[in-house]
């Protein structure tokens, strides 16, 4: 199968602008028992929110690093829950917020 110049050229640039996507993943986790997460741009604006079993942590995933995934954005939802629908950013690392969901939660 032979390929033309203008077919060659359309493949590179098909190539390039997949590079430049960003994989990006949203994860659910189930809690499995009462705890605290910690969330906040910094530790200044840092607040606690307490947590029960079948409450649901939502997680969207940047994929920077394939190993070290970086967390963009954390939502809170299920029973006895304020409001559902609202973004919370964190500063945890993905390494520390993937060491706590699990010891906390179970993915869906």
């Amino acid at each position: 199968m032979k390929l033309t110049f203008k077919q060659y050229m359309e493949g590179k640039d098909q190539l390039r602008k997949a590079v430049e996507n960003i994989p990006v993943s949203i994860i659910e986790y189930e809690v499995r028992k009462y705890c605290s997460i910690v969330l906040g741009e910094s530790k200044d604006e840092s607040t606690i929110i307490g947590l029960k079993p079948k409450q649901r942590v939502i997680v969207k995933w940047r994929y920077d690093d394939v190993n070290n995934p970086s967390p963009e954005y954390v939502r809170i939802s299920g029973p006895n829950c304020l409001d559902e629908s609202e973004e919370q950013q964190t500063f945890w690392s993905g390494q520390k917020l993937q060491k706590w969901l699990m010891r906390h939660a179970k993915e869906n």
